[in-house]
């Protein structure tokens, strides 16, 4: 047999002005075990009034007290549930962004890889495709061309490129632009005399598909 304990407790309000009392009342409720029973079955005490209930050890206040303590436990639990959603959704958050900055860093390292195989995958151009590419797209112009064509004389911006190499290299990339007669897109110049033209990668191959068409 269980202890009593507060099973229902009904509060009956009145309208402001009424003449009539609130009233509540009290249902108390046990679990006991019948003779001959296996299972204990649940045993109400019916509504009990104010002083039935006093009279059975379930004064008002100390009914009161039971209500709070539920309610306050309640809501300890629902706030403790709540912390520990926050922090299953934060560590979600957090492995989401991890995975986000593994796979940006993945990606940046594919591309790393297929950039350099695309670029030696286009064909070399020669001197004369190279410069007239350039000129047809704007990057220099036709006498620039021509004058790097025939006389070896690099283009102004192409020239700004080199002298903006340490003192060291600027001889060699000189010679090197001068006397090529082919040019290699995977050259590590290229990609300097791209950024001197404000290329990016994408432009530099479609540059080379051009040219390798002249």
């Amino acid at each position: 047999m269980s202890e009593p304990y507060l099973y229902e407790f009904l509060y009956r309000g009145r309208p402001a002005g009424s003449a009539e009392a609130p009233a509540w009342h009290v249902v108390i409720g046990q679990h006991v075990t019948p003779p001959c029973a296996a299972e204990a079955q649940f045993v109400s005490s019916g509504a009990l009034t104010p002083a039935q209930a006093d009279a059975a050890g379930f004064p008002l206040s100390a009914v009161l007290d039971g209500i709070e303590a539920a309610a306050l436990a309640g809501r300890d639990a629902a706030l403790a549930e709540a912390a520990a959603l926050r922090r299953e959704r934060d560590g979600l958050a957090a492995e989401r962004d991890g995975l986000a900055v593994e796979r940006d860093g993945l990606a940046a390292q594919l591309a790393a890889r297929e950039a350099p195989a695309a670029a030696a995958e286009l064909p070399a151009i020669s001197d004369r495709q190279f410069f007239q590419a350039l000129a047809q797209a704007g990057a220099i112009t036709a006498d620039a061309a021509l004058a790097a064509l025939m006389t070896g004389r690099l283009p102004a911006v192409i020239e700004a490129a080199v002298s903006a190499l340490p003192e060291a290299e600027r001889f060699a990339a000189r010679m090197l632009l001068s006397g090529a007669t082919a040019f290699e897109r995977g050259h590590p110049m290229v990609a300097q005399l791209g950024a001197a033209l404000a290329y990016d990668d994408k432009e530099l191959d479609a540059l080379w598909h051009q040219a390798a068409s002249l």
